[in-house]
């Protein structure tokens, strides 16, 4: 793997590091769902929502989270 990134552009790499957290996010995103469709604790409950609706409020630069 890393002889594949070192041979690409830092434009390509910023696009592949871009994918992956995208992806990463994604699969947060469908854990804490699944957690909160399932009532596992303490995912059954979120402060604006589900923990899945506040995870993806969080990734949002002008939502903070609660004091």
């Amino acid at each position: 793997m890393n002889l594949l990134l070192a041979r690409l552009s830092s434009e390509d790499r910023d696009v592949v590091a871009r994918m992956l957290e995208l992806s990463y996010q994604g699969a947060v995103h469908d854990t804490l769902a699944v957690l909160h469709e399932r009532e596992v604790q303490p995912f059954d409950d979120g402060y604006e929502g589900t923990p899945y609706h506040d995870f993806m409020g969080r990734l949002m630069t002008d939502w903070d989270w609660p004091v």
